[in-house]
Order: C-alpha cells, then structure tokens, then sequence
C-alpha cells in the first residue's frame, strides 16, 4: 500500500529536522518519511535521511539537499508509477495521475489532497513540472542510467515490458541466475540480446518442466543458444526442479553478482497482467537459495 504526505513538505522538514536533532516525534508524523526511506523503524534517520539532513540543516546547500532528495523519491512507488505511464504524455494531468495510481492498486489513502501534495513535492524537487493541474514528467524512467527500484507491467505498455526485462537483465553482472517455475522459452530471446561475454560468463535458469517449455521446438531453440553464446565465452544451462521441491518458493528472481530482482513469471510479462519487478536488497541470500536448488534440479533436456 502506497503511502501519500499529508501535509506539506516544509512541515516534513521540521519532522526531519527534530529528529536529526534527537528530539521527540510522534509516529504518526514521520510516517510518510519512512515510507520514502529517509527514517528508518526505529524513528532515526536513515543513509539517504542523514545525508538529506547534513544538506539541508547543516551545510545549508540547497541544491545538494533537493537532488538527495529528488534521487529519493524516484524510487518511490507511487512516483514511479506517476513517472512511468505519464511520461511524454501531452496534456497530463492530476487526474490522469489519479487515475494510473488507482488502475496500479495504489488508491488506498489516496484523496485530492494527498496527491496534490505529492505532485507539489516531485515538482519541488524537478522530477516533474506541476502548473494549475498539469503535469510534465522531467525525469524520464526510460531514459535514467539505472534501472528504478520498481518497474511497473501493465497491459498498456507491452513493449515497454519487454524492454524493461531487457535492461533488468542487462544490469546483471558476472552471471544471470533466473529462477521461473513457469519459465516460457521466448525469453530466451531475451537472453540472447543482453549476453555480453565482456559482462557475464554464465547464465543458470531453473523452471519445472512443463509440457510448453520441454516440446521439440522449445529444446532446440534452447540447443541453438547454449551453442551460439558459446562463440561469446557464455555458459548457459536450463534445469528442471521438482515441483515437491520448490512449493515453499512462490517469487521469481533474476540474480546477478551484485543485483537481484524480484520478477512475475515471463507469461505475465508478456500478457501485461499487472505487477511489478522489484529490486531486492537480498542478492547473496537469493543466490545462495538458487545454488541448493541448483544442486537438485536435473537438465532440462534430459
């Protein structure tokens, strides 16, 4: 569930200000600071929060102050979404900013006042530029160097959706661990357009065997690949795992060396159904979750 400001920033700042300054708030006023990453669980600041702070209350450099925090709320879900499907828009407006939250599952808390608030503060901070209902998108998702925290499938932008897996994968490096239950083998054009030898060494995919990913064309597509990439110093094997021995794990992943990504299956990607492909903070973890179950699945082409 989205959380939305209910108040106006310079309020937020004096929040932000006393507790930099250890003194006491209520919960329910840094709530909206937790929700965007600057106080942390304990009500402190966090990494970005002390960095904001430092800016703004201490050396009183503005500018540093609004690109911390700028960097922030790009990462912020009910941004990205705002960012996402407004951008290059003409005409855009709040209400069609309310609208793509609601449509995305993010209407909950949501009024006229809260999103305005929101829209002032993205504008504030020159994500985008907000006059008598307006919207701009300045930041565009599509163009930044990295990939948002949260990359949004919607039926309404199917291209996009593959092209985000594209560069989700392509920010892997070392190697791609992608662990689908329902992996689909066109996805493995997908690898075969990112796979840089200069970037990656190995590719791993774990799925179940399913009657639409082990057929005779499915194998041979895979056959042709693990040969081709082969001329690129890229491993690649697909392995099947019993569905008894994976019940317990429901989330996909794309691992690298460094990154993780929490994925819907490939089938939703590509239909559009609603979801999300998350950036996870857990990539050692993940990747040693993926080599046990590594170690019990079989080729799939055996």
């Amino acid at each position: 569930m989205a959380i939305y400001p209910t108040k106006a920033w310079v309020n937020y700042e004096a929040i932000l200000k006393s507790i930099g300054e250890k003194r006491a708030v209520a919960d329910s006023d840094s709530r909206f600071l937790s929700a965007i990453g600057l106080v942390d669980g304990d009500g402190s600041l966090t990494e970005s929060g002390t960095k904001y702070f430092t800016a703004k209350f201490v050396q009183r450099d503005e500018d540093s102050a609004r690109a911390a925090l700028q960097a922030i709320l790009i990462d912020y879900p009910a941004v990205g979404v705002i960012c996402q499907f407004l951008s290059g828009v003409p005409n855009a407006d709040k209400g069609n900013a309310e609208s793509i939250l609601r449509n995305q599952g993010m209407g909950d808390g949501l009024t006229d006042r809260s999103l305005g608030s929101l829209l002032t503060l993205m504008s504030t901070t020159g994500v985008i530029r907000y006059s008598k209902g307006t919207i701009e998108v300045l930041i565009h998702p599509a163009q930044m160097e990295t990939v948002p925290a949260s990359v949004f499938v919607s039926r309404a932008t199917p291209f996009g959706n593959r092209a985000w897996l594209r560069r989700i994968l392509r920010e892997c490096d070392g190697f791609i661990y992608w662990l689908d239950k329902h992996f689909l083998p066109i996805a493995l054009e997908n690898l075969w357009e990112v796979a840089d030898g200069r970037q990656i060494a190995e590719i791993r995919i774990i799925s179940l065997k399913l009657q639409q990913n082990s057929g005779r064309k499915a194998l041979r597509d895979y056959h042709d690949l693990v040969a081709e990439l082969a001329h690129k110093s890229i491993s690649i094997e697909w392995r099947a795992i019993d569905s008894k021995l994976i019940r317990d794990t429901h989330d996909r992943w794309i691992i690298g060396s460094s990154t993780a990504r929490n994925v819907p299956d490939v089938g939703t990607i590509y239909s559009g159904n609603h979801s999300e492909l998350n950036r996870s903070d857990q990539a050692v973890e993940l990747r040693a979750l993926f080599e046990g179950y590594w170690a019990s699945a079989t080729p799939i082409d055996q």
